[in-house]
């Protein structure tokens, strides 16, 4: 990856760490989605350098080391103090062949630009690397645009802010399609990834198998009178076990408070997507039967699935052939499954409506984005196969809400009767509720 930092930076501008950091925070969101916010980087809000030492000290993290002395002012303080951590970070992690956590790489962005002490010069950087990163990095050319500190391409992308319900509800009013179903999601952070827990980390990704299994088997009784791979998919996200599920709802009120709901310093989200009638699944559908049968296989066998999807058309009985084990799983749980499945089906991601069979599901309107094996997970492509999902304007650009003034937002939506009680309808979260609530509640 190509950067210029004003030739600031010293050696720590040609080290594969730094590097990395850069274009995992910086422009990886960019590129599969179109967007990213920066605030967080470069001190907005500022994040006390005692908290990031602690955090980074629970990761057992050599950069903790970096934030218990001062920031550097200077390029060659930076090389001293930075150097040998990274050198001490790189060595651990080749030795325990772990992959970095995610914190480390905004660790090291954040302490660089605190080399800066003024917003505006830390924003004449950020605005340098853009341009030096894409007039070098591709042959597309991006359309780099930056208000309140999103950076987003304008030729994908058109960004709206949202403060007030009023404001959002008239958006609202401007997207709604006749055409079409909308779906939301809330993200309390723009940083925040669209994909689903189980992708999120290489390590459950590898034991999805395993995970899936090993919860079935320790609780049996709860699992006993759900017949499919997808109820089954559902209890687990339910209690917090990373799947390849990604939760949506049918209310925009309930992804709002969402986004509101915690990380009041940050700018929240609403990711809106927009499905035709006829592509919304439901939980008996035989699409939705073999993506959720997925869990049932290793990594590398998803792995020999994927890469025979290419498999060319002519030759499609050989894909059904090296999937077949796909197909009798499937089978076992729907025996009027088709023997044939569509190549492109296992890569794909789809939008399905649940049977409501838990209260949470039901009050927060839920649904379920149902992920295949996505080319930027199985594949080595950056684009963001959910963003295929997303509204679309008639300008063809993709709609990215982005939330501000949360605690006036949640006050609001307080008063419409979308709290912690409704969303959350198990007794212990509704006692919390009134328990906070008190001289509020009747």
């Amino acid at each position: 990856m190509f950067f210029f930092f004003y030739g600031e930076l010293g050696e720590l501008e040609y080290n594969a760490i730094v590097k990395s950091a850069f274009e995992k925070m910086m422009f990886e969101k960019l590129q599969s989605e179109g967007y990213c916010d920066i605030n967080p980087l470069i001190g907005r809000p500022r994040t006390s350098k005692s908290e990031i030492e602690n955090n980074l000290k629970r990761l057992d993290s050599p950069l903790a080391k970096v934030f218990a002395g001062k920031y550097a002012t200077n390029t060659k303080e930076l090389e001293t103090i930075m150097l040998p951590v990274l050198k001490e970070l790189e060595e651990k992690t080749s030795k325990n062949k772990c992959s970095f956590d995610e914190y480390n790489y905004f660790a090291i962005i954040y302490f660089i630009f605190q080399m800066y002490k003024s917003v505006d010069k830390k924003l004449d950087c950020v605005k340098e690397l853009y341009r030096t990163w894409n007039e070098h990095e591709h042959e597309y050319e991006y359309d780099i645009r930056m208000s309140n500190g999103i950076v987003f391409d304008a030729a994908k992308v058109e960004v709206n802010f949202i403060s007030s319900i009023n404001q959002y509800v008239d958006f609202l009013g401007q997207i709604r399609k006749n055409d079409g179903k909308l779906f939301f999601r809330g993200h309390s952070k723009v940083s925040y990834d669209l994909k689903p827990s189980l992708f999120r980390k290489e390590e459950w990704l590898s034991n999805e198998k395993k995970m899936y299994l090993e919860l079935m088997a320790k609780c049996p009784f709860e699992f006993e009178r759900l017949k499919s791979h997808i109820e089954k998919l559902a209890e687990m996200q339910h209690y917090g076990l990373p799947t390849r599920l990604l939760d949506i709802t049918q209310n925009p009120l309930i992804a709002l408070f969402f986004a509101c709901e915690s990380q009041h310093s940050y700018h929240g989200e609403i990711i809106i997507f927009s499905q035709n009638l006829d592509s919304i699944k439901y939980f008996q559908s035989d699409t939705v039967a073999m993506l959720a049968s997925l869990p049932l296989f290793t990594k590398s066998e998803q792995m020999q699935f994927y890469h025979s999807s290419f498999i060319k058309a002519s030759n499609v009985n050989d894909f059904n052939d090296n999937v077949e084990r796909l197909v009798h799983e499937v089978r076992m749980e729907r025996p009027g499954f088709k023997s044939e499945i569509r190549a492109e089906d296992i890569r794909d991601a789809v939008v399905c409506i649940p049977a409501k069979k838990n209260r949470r599901i039901d009050n927060q309107e839920g649904a379920f984005v149902v992920c295949g094996l996505l080319d930027e997970i199985y594949g080595n492509k950056k684009y963001n196969t959910l963003s295929n999902l997303r509204l679309k304007l008639d300008n063809k650009k993709i709609a990215i809400c982005i939330i501000d003034k949360k605690a006036e937002l949640l006050n609001e939506l307080e008063s419409l009767g979308i709290n912690k009680a409704k969303i959350y309808p198990e007794i212990d979260d509704v006692a919390d509720y009134i328990k906070t609530h008190v001289n509020k509640t009747v």
